[in-house]
């Protein structure tokens, strides 16, 4: 028996940016006209909007209830950021129920050496801005995959805005934060969720993972960054790249009372390139 569908988007993680990626990639792969399965870690998804596309839940792809996506594999893998899998279990035997492989190499530690057992590797980052600095071989840029349209920020607002979704700044910290705006002449605002327009004259972001930094990097702020350390995703290193990372308490008042310096950054995700890239 072999299987319909044209492609599994493996997108298994330990957080949201993997499931947000992977699906939209399927989003995509669905648009083209291509049938797309996308597999992610259960919970992941739970700030995806409702969409087409099945969604298939597992912490790896030799869980026992996906016997016979294994015995059936699709004609595609498209494996999101682990070469070998979050669990390490896509051997060379497992991949090799695949006819194409591609791996989507978003920069992690300690993943500096690629697997050899992909017919491609596309690198989620456009020519001149790859967080691998070189460090990855073979690899095609093949541009952000990001959602472009999912915030808009108005800079207009007099207000410096810190935006926290995981709740990380403590009441401490954002004391020294309100009164930081205060010095500054500006308004105070603490935003927990992602809202469309988001105002802010002065934005900054708790957390720089792929998505959060990509997304908010396109819109024409004057921003910020404050990295969180994570195992295998290095905010430090991706805000570092632009210059747009704060690291201690004493660089935000030069920062708010310096003048508005929005960041010009086309971070437009390039799907069409993409989908080329990934039939090879």
């Amino acid at each position: 028996m072999v299987s319909t569908v044209d492609t599994l988007v493996y997108a298994i993680g330990g957080g949201h940016g993997h499931a947000r990626r992977g699906w939209l990639l399927q989003q995509r792969l669905l648009q083209s006209g291509r049938d797309a399965v996308l597999l992610i870690r259960p919970g992941s998804d739970r700030h995806l909007p409702a969409s087409q596309g099945v969604r298939l839940y597992a912490r790896s792809l030799a869980d026992s209830h996906l016997a016979t996506l294994r015995r059936h594999a699709p004609r595609r893998i498209v494996v999101d950021t682990f070469p070998a899998g979050w669990c390490g279990e896509l051997d060379s035997a497992l991949l090799g129920r695949f006819g194409r492989r591609v791996w989507i190499a978003r920069y992690a530690q300690g993943l500096e050496k690629r697997g050899t057992a992909y017919d491609q590797v596309l690198a989620p980052y456009p020519v001149g801005r790859c967080e691998w600095m070189g460090g990855l071989g073979g690899a095609v840029q093949a541009g952000y995959f990001v959602d472009a349209g999912h915030v808009a920020v108005t800079t207009d607002a007099s207000c410096f805005t810190v935006l926290d979704p995981e709740g990380r700044c403590g009441a401490r910290v954002l004391a020294v934060f309100a009164k930081l705006a205060r010095r500054a002449g500006l308004l105070w605002r603490y935003q927990r969720r992602v809202i469309s327009p988001l105002p802010a004259r002065k934005l900054l972001a708790v957390g720089a993972g792929y998505h959060t930094f990509y997304e908010l990097l396109g819109q024409g702020a004057d921003l910020r960054f404050l990295p969180v350390r994570k195992r295998y995703d290095d905010q430090f290193r991706r805000a570092g790249l632009f210059g747009l990372d704060l690291s201690r308490l004493d660089q935000v008042l030069p920062w708010l009372a310096a003048p508005f310096r929005p960041v010009a950054e086309d971070t437009m995700p390039r799907w069409s390139e993409a989908l080329a890239l990934l039939e090879g």
